[in-house]
């Protein structure tokens, strides 16, 4: 039998040899597709970032998928998430997307989906640490 081997100081080497396999595997299913990964984010008047969105665009399958949006607390509750939004939305556009997809946990956000217009797809009841994870998609 092969030995098992634990990786605790270069675990990101491996994530990568992982992912290029996985990707290899689900090009049987999915066809080759290529990920456009892309940032957007805001700076407050003394350059610090306040709030930004981390994603990539799967063009052949016309999505844009948000891995993160973080806003700071201090900024909530001000537009600023909602510029975000506004901003991936022509962006999804520019790309000929016509969707953009989103998960959360319940602790996270899924009001703040559900106030811009972005549909409640599914939930993955107590999914991680016992909370619930939330999928969105907003149809362009």
């Amino acid at each position: 039998m092969p030995k098992i081997i634990i990786d605790e100081v270069a675990p990101e080497k491996i994530k990568e040899l992982l992912i290029n396999d996985f990707r290899d595997y689900n090009t049987h299913y999915f066809g080759k597709y290529k990920l456009e990964k892309f940032a957007f984010y805001i700076n407050n008047d003394a350059s610090e970032m306040i709030a930004g969105l981390y994603g990539f665009v799967l063009k052949k399958y016309s999505t844009v998928r948000i891995e993160f949006l973080f806003v700071k607390e201090v900024y909530r509750n001000q537009g600023v998430g909602k510029q975000l939004l506004e901003q991936l939305k022509k962006y999804a556009h520019d790309k000929n997307c016509n969707k953009i997809q989103v998960s959360t946990m319940e602790f996270q956000g899924p009001q703040f989906y559900e106030k811009n217009d972005y549909e409640r797809i599914g939930i993955i009841p107590k999914w991680f640490c016992d909370k619930d994870e939330i999928f969105f998609e907003k149809k362009l």
